[in-house]
């Protein structure tokens, strides 16, 4: 089922979002239908819609963690998620 995060972290960056999204690369990740991103107050929201949770948290294991691991370091990991929400999707209009 789709399903949807939104993320709203408080202490990182917009930069820290620029870093992080180069190391993952520009392909678009298996699963993925849309993600939206922004500056907000010097800080970051992003909204992404994936096909399935599950396909969510493979991109995460296997590309995103390991570039948050290597742009931001050890301790940004050990801080846990930004804040977010998720949710399944029961209503999906593509454009």
């Amino acid at each position: 089922m789709t399903w949807v995060l939104i993320q709203k972290p408080t202490e990182a960056t917009w930069d820290d979002y620029e870093r992080v999204s180069h190391a993952v690369g520009d392909a678009k990740p298996e699963g993925l239908i849309v993600h939206a991103a922004g500056e907000d107050g010097g800080t970051w929201r992003a909204v992404s819609v994936w096909e399935s949770e599950d396909a969510y948290n493979r991109f995460r294991e296997e590309h995103l963690m390991p570039a948050v691991t290597q742009t931001l370091g050890e301790d940004f990991i050990a801080a846990g998620p930004p804040p977010q929400e998720s949710f399944e999707a029961r209503h999906v209009l593509k454009g």
